[in-house]
């Protein structure tokens, strides 16, 4: 999109609309020019620059001082260029006569939405208006601009949690770089999905109990029988399947058990009983 598309006019009829009520919305910069001063214009051409690269983040309002003399006095204006900064109805900064490029970015920066949540904002509208795939787009654009921030993938991960996706949930996250992965966050949802998947396939409880009767150490059957009691939020079962699978192979899985462990001790929060019990059982076992 064009810088223009975020440039307005401002005067005294559309001052409310275009500033106070957009503020908002996000930042408004308000530009108090006057055609005769040339500050002003080398000013305009920086502000023009930053709407363009700022692709929407801020509006910018350019007032001509001559013309619009109401707002003037209102304002308090005294001299140009003046920028005021406007937020939630309110002016947030002043800045007074030309300004680098640099420090411009500063002022900016103070008050405007990080790139990452514009884009995660969008993102969610695109999903909630049912376009999943452009949803999934835009976050991985804002992955591709900033590959060490897990904001993006934590929520392009919950998008497919929420989709049922289980099995590309696990394919996205073999794409991300292994700080990333590292993110309690991105390990959590991956935990999550795992289980969930496995629950997903996972034969009828009835099934699952008679392969435990006949044999009590059976991996496969602890962990599908744990996910299907995660499922239905039954994590003192689910704690005591997870426990015996971790005595049996702690790396099972890549460490499927203790991790979805953890999952539930953070669920349940680090006060409660059954976290504490489990921890220490854990602990036991891999110490």
């Amino acid at each position: 999109m064009s810088g223009p598309e975020y440039v307005f006019d401002g005067t005294r009829e559309n001052f409310r609309q275009l500033v106070l009520e957009n503020s908002h919305r996000g930042a408004v910069l308000v530009n108090y020019w006057a055609p005769g001063a040339g500050p002003c214009f080398r000013l305009w051409q920086v502000l023009e620059g930053l709407s363009q690269a700022y692709q929407g983040r801020f509006l910018l309002v350019n007032i001509n001082t001559d013309t619009q003399k109401s707002l003037v006095r209102d304002n308090a204006i005294t001299s140009v260029p003046t920028i005021k900064i406007y937020r939630n109805g309110s002016v947030v900064e002043s800045i007074y006569g030309a300004q680098s490029e640099s420090s411009l970015r500063a002022s900016i920066d103070r008050h405007v939405s990080p790139a990452r949540d514009t884009a995660i904002g969008e993102a969610i509208r695109q999903y909630q208006s049912g376009d999943v795939d452009a949803a999934l787009q835009t976050l991985a654009q804002a992955h591709a601009a900033a590959p060490v921030d897990p904001k993006p993938c934590t929520t392009a991960m919950k998008l497919l949690l929420r989709e049922q996706r289980y099995a590309d949930v696990e394919e996205y996250y073999s794409t991300l770089a292994t700080d990333v992965q590292a993110e309690p966050d991105i390990s959590a949802l991956r935990v999550h999905a795992r289980m969930l998947h496995l629950a997903e396939q996972a034969p009828p409880v009835a099934e699952l109990e008679r392969r435990l009767a006949e044999n009590p150490d059976q991996l496969d059957a602890l962990l599908s029988r744990a996910a299907l009691a995660m499922v239905q939020d039954e994590y003192e079962t689910a704690l005591d399947l997870l426990l015996r699978a971790l005595e049996q192979d702690p790396g099972y899985h890549d460490e499927l058990a203790r991790k979805a462990m953890l999952a539930i001790f953070a669920l349940l929060g680090s006060e409660h009983e059954l976290t504490r019990r489990y921890q220490d059982a854990m602990r036991r076992v891999l110490h």
